[in-house]
């Protein structure tokens, strides 16, 4: 064998022993978290708790639970599997609680484990547990009042190195002999404190070592000059020191490459679907929603601080994925006790949020996106005409359901069979590309859920993968918070926009595929220009009438009905039946060719004012 393959079969030794240890060190933080609250919980419940010292995925702490003989599910949470072994006798499940834990214990939390395991109150065990730990050898009390098993300090009876190894590691002796003979071949000075040589000999061998074993060698070389009981509350007080159960010693900054590694092992257990581990959820009966699952759905949603779909809220609070053959179960028992429950608000068909998320101002128009009227009430200028006074090509424009903006609602005539459920298609008009808004259209009512007046919902952009939160009110007929996805595809008035369901209730598809609107498109050089105009029409407090002189006058050859409305909008926001009302009624406005959707106009016929005819189709 090469140099090279031994160098690498070590590296990965080594590598495979650190993560071994990683896991370790895990393990003991979460038996730790257990150990204090006294209850069971929930592999989501420990990431969040970890979360502050290494964020992993719940699926990858579930894997190491499971694959401890520490740890067992009970329902549908973990819990520390000492707590059920009620059949040990009371002083074989102390011994047990302490080397299931590893390290030293304080009375009182030995006595709450006892209380859990043979189902009697913390009371019962006051005299009783201090007696037997006390008269028993087994049993060791560390200078600062807690417990552990002898077995973890060295025994140090008699000066011979070799038969103190034996009485110490009889068992061990194959595994501790080389560490041991490898630590001891060292010029380390012994003048320093006993601390100080662990830390250099845990450096040295590069991995925690039992407490004992670091005790042997260091004892061995000061000369029997070593008090092991001293020696382990000192490291005990050391903040360089890393206790792991075993106890073993190790370094605090071996913490970094376990993070490393843990994060790691983490992302590969994410991906895995299929493993026993995978899921954390009662085998048959019905899925039951208990009050500390609602009391988890609450501390969820303050994290997040946004609504969150209950398939989430289901994965979360149940451990289970999306594969799981009762997930969609799950969900649904989840959805109805939230829906009974007055702490929560339901936004949309399966999405769940807090009174306190809820956003304000939503109920109301913006007014940049309502019509504007400038003229006096006994001025008919912009007179609106019904649909005998105009002709059959506006009539068709002035209800057509695709371009419904505010104050044409009553002009769409829609049935629900014709209301699309499978797909939206919209045309950005140049008031909502600004307000970042989308208006909801009569013929949008059956697509959106309808559960609530305010509905939150997530757009995902079908090219990107990249989700888009939106508000969607019925109050004010608004998709909100458009903003952000129309400015990240560059879109201009006239982009025509696809939005489809996705599986996940609440969830929609959103693309642009490059397609524009004939009609409603405006280039930017014109958009200027228009912009030019409106500020000239807002300080002079010119009609419609007189701003579409303005606007035809650059069309000679004419321009279509529906783009002469999206220019005047620009200008001033304006109903289609305004529009169409002027060029019907005014004699410098006419088709060209006759009967055809294009439209001139004449400036020498300005004068000739109103059609006589038109006049008994003024609305009242």
């Amino acid at each position: 064998m090469s140099a090279t393959s031994t160098a690498k079969k070590s590296k990965k030794k080594t590598d495979k022993k650190r993560v071994s240890y990683a896991v370790q060190y895990l393990e003991d933080m979460i038996f730790e978290i257990m150990l204090n609250s006294g209850l069971p919980a929930k592999s989501r419940e420990l990431a969040a708790q970890l979360e502050e010292t290494v964020k992993l995925h719940p699926k990858f702490i579930r894997k190491v639970l499971f694959e401890s003989p520490r740890f067992v599910m009970e329902e549908t949470r973990w819990n520390l599997s000492l707590r059920a072994a009620s059949h040990l006798t009371f002083e074989g499940s102390i011994e047990h609680t302490l080397r299931d834990y590893g390290r030293p214990m304080a009375n009182r939390a030995i006595q709450n484990e006892m209380a859990m395991i043979h189902r009697r109150p913390v009371e019962f065990f006051d005299a009783l547990l201090l007696e037997l730990l006390t008269t028993r050898e087994k049993y060791w009390q560390a200078p600062d009042g807690t417990w552990g098993l002898r077995e973890w300090i060295l025994d140090t009876s008699g000066d011979d190195p070799d038969a103190v190894f034996l009485r110490n590691f009889f068992l061990d002796a194959a595994e501790a002999r080389p560490l041991a003979d490898m630590l001891l071949d060292t010029r380390m000075s012994t003048d320093q404190s006993p601390v100080e040589m662990a830390v250099k000999l845990i450096r040295k061998a590069g991995e925690p070592i039992h407490n004992k074993l670091l005790g042997f060698v260091i004892w061995s070389l000061r000369d029997g000059d070593l008090d092991p009981e001293q020696f382990f509350q000192a490291c005990r007080e050391d903040a360089r020191l890393l206790m792991l159960s075993g106890p073993l010693w190790g370094l605090d900054e071996f913490k970094s490459a376990y993070h490393d590694d843990l994060k790691r092992l983490s992302r590969r257990a994410e991906k895995e679907t299929e493993a026993e581990w995978a899921e954390e959820e009662e085998a048959e009966g019905p899925v039951v929603v208990s009050p500390s699952d609602l009391d988890e759905v609450m501390k969820l949603l303050r994290r997040h601080k946004r609504p969150q779909p209950a398939t989430a809220l289901a994965e979360n609070v149940f451990g289970i994925s999306h594969s799981s053959r009762r997930f969609q179960e799950s969900v649904d028992a989840l959805v109805a006790a939230l829906s009974l429950d007055t702490r929560f608000v339901r936004v949309g068909r399966q999405t769940f949020a807090l009174p306190g998320m809820m956003p304000k101002g939503l109920d109301k128009v913006p007014d940049a996106l309502l019509p504007v009227t400038v003229t006096a009430e006994d001025d008919d200028t912009d007179a609106e005409l019904e649909d005998e006074g105009l002709e059959a090509v506006l009539v068709s424009w002035v209800h057509d359901p695709r371009y419904e903006d505010f104050g044409e609602e009553s002009e769409i005539e829609i049935g629900p069979e014709q209301q699309p459920t499978d797909e939206l298609r919209h045309v950005l008009l140049y008031d909502h590309l600004r307000a970042g808004t989308l208006k909801v259209r009569v013929c949008d009512r059956r697509f959106f859920p309808s559960e609530s007046n305010l509905i939150c919902s997530t757009l995902v952009d079908k090219e990107t993968g990249k989700k888009y939160p939106v508000w969607l009110s019925y109050t004010s007929s608004l998709l909100w918070e458009m903003g952000d996805w129309y400015q990240a595809r560059g879109l201009g008035p006239g982009a025509v926009i696809s939005i489809t369901p996705s599986e996940t209730p609440d969830e929609y598809f959103i693309s642009h595929e490059g397609e524009m609107d004939p009609f409603v498109t405006i280039e930017e050089d014109r958009l200027k220009a228009l912009t030019k105009l409106h500020r000239e029409a807002a300080k002079k407090k010119l009609s419609v009438f007189e701003i579409m002189q303005r606007i035809l006058a650059d069309y000679e050859n004419g321009i279509p009905f529906m783009k002469l409305w999206a220019e005047v909008n620009v200008v001033r926001r304006t109903r289609r039946r305004v529009v169409a009302s002027d060029l019907a009624s005014y004699h410098c406005f006419s088709q060209r060719p006759a009967n055809s959707d294009l439209w001139v106009f004449d400036e020498r016929k300005v004068t000739q004012g109103r059609k006589k005819t038109k006049r008994r189709f003024v609305r009242m």
